[in-house]
């Protein structure tokens, strides 16, 4: 079914990840990037491969549950991030429910909207904004960290992962802002000072309700 083949991508992704900070010591340089995040040498090998076991399990017990097809998850640093959609607001306590039940997950961040299936191109459109604030990211030379996860769902960018200082996240925050056709960003960054406290999300909202943060590149 199309359901199992994508369980299957989610699945093959993450253990890529996994092989590829196994090897890392052996083969400096190397990075798995995914439309999703990317992995970095300063996160641990082992909170790597929670995070992958957590997404995985995560993202079965939501297809087996039903009503959730259009949930997207990730995991970084222990957070889980519930984007995407589901029809009812039931659906959308019971996915952070589940969520708050996956083994591995310390804290949650449910950002799933409530409303019907959006069209392809909107769908398209995202990902292509995730990966321009990918590329603008990885450009930055002052911007050390690529333990960053972008997720963006109906033009809202969602940053989650740990970066190396405040300074650094306000660097990532501002490729964000700047990347055409965002319309909102949500930070869920954290450093290895504040990884700890408790989660509040840092949301920028645009100057006018008309228009777009990065303009219409």
């Amino acid at each position: 079914t199309i359901d199992s083949f994508w369980l299957l991508v989610i699945i093959m992704r993450k253990i890529l990840v996994v092989i590829c900070l196994g090897l890392s010591p052996l083969l400096s340089g190397c990075v798995v990037g995914t439309i999703s995040g990317a992995a970095s040498k300063d996160r641990s090998v082992g909170r790597s491969v929670d995070d992958a076991s957590a997404a995985i399990s995560l993202d079965t017990r939501l297809r087996r549950h039903g009503g959730m097809g259009g949930v997207t998850v990730e995991v970084a640093d222990g957070l889980a991030l519930l984007a995407g959609y589901v029809k009812t607001p039931e659906h959308k306590l019971d996915a952070e429910r589940i969520a708050w039940s996956a083994p591995k997950v310390l804290k949650v961040a449910n950002e799933i909207e409530v409303r019907n299936n959006k069209g392809f191109w909107s769908g398209t459109k995202d990902r292509w904004i995730s990966s321009k604030v990918r590329s603008r990211i990885f450009a930055d030379r002052q911007i050390r960290s690529l333990t960053v996860n972008i997720e963006t769902r109906n033009r809202v960018v969602y940053l989650l992962g740990l970066a190396r200082s405040q300074n650094e996240i306000e660097r990532i925050v501002g490729h964000a802002r700047l990347t055409g056709g965002v319309k909102k960003v949500v930070s869920y960054l954290v450093t290895p000072q504040t990884r700890d406290t408790a989660l509040t999300p840092s949301q920028l909202e645009p100057e006018a309700e008309e228009e777009l943060l990065g303009g219409l590149e």
